[in-house]
């Protein structure tokens, strides 16, 4: 079974604000997640947080968080790679 993959609002707003060639290369990556876990992205666990992860998408990163028994997947953050982390 698929996962859903929802964005937050922040990612959201995030989304909206940026260009739309990099908008659509996002998108496109965060619409495969939902075959998670068996993807072939640059998917990494974020050390010291629980069902957390990162996507690399080029210079952009995505943090989102893996609810398992839903079959949910919520984009929390999508931001440059300098600031995904702060």
């Amino acid at each position: 079974m698929k996962f859903r993959v929802f964005l937050h609002k922040r990612a959201r707003k995030f989304l909206e604000e940026t260009r739309s060639r990099d908008k659509e290369r996002i998108v496109e990556k965060l619409r495969k997640l939902e075959d998670f876990p068996e993807i072939e992205l640059d998917v990494v666990k974020v050390v010291g947080e629980e069902n957390t992860f990162r996507l690399r998408i080029g210079s952009y990163r995505a943090l989102f968080r893996v609810y398992e028994n839903e079959k949910i997947i919520v984009i929390a953050k999508i931001d440059t790679r300098k600031r995904i982390y702060r």
